[in-house]
């Protein structure tokens, strides 16, 4: 997304993965603010629910891997995997997310 289109920036963060979910205008906001406000009464919410609510919805994202000082290389390495493994799977695969 170009950044003059853009009017903010919200991160999601999650145990492997940072969200940035770009907002471009008003309706896609309230769009997020609505799916922040579910997120709040669900149990468990997964990494592929949010690549999907954002593919669904045509919001324009980006994510980080978020590495953990206090966890072993082994769990980051493996983390780190799983990470590259979903990004692939959603952003760099024809027809899925965002780049």
């Amino acid at each position: 997304m170009n950044k003059r289109t853009r009017i903010g920036q919200i991160l999601i963060e999650c145990p492997n993965t940072i969200f940035s979910l770009y907002v471009a205008n008003e309706n896609e906001l309230s769009k997020i603010e609505i799916f922040m406000n579910n997120i709040r009464t669900v149990k468990k919410v997964g990494l592929n629910d949010i690549y999907n609510w954002c593919n669904r919805q045509g919001i324009a994202y980006d994510t980080r891997f978020n590495y953990h000082k206090d966890f072993s290389l082994w769990k980051n390495a493996k983390s780190y995997l799983a990470y590259y493994r979903q990004k692939y799977k959603y952003q760099y695969k024809p027809g899925f997310g965002t780049v």
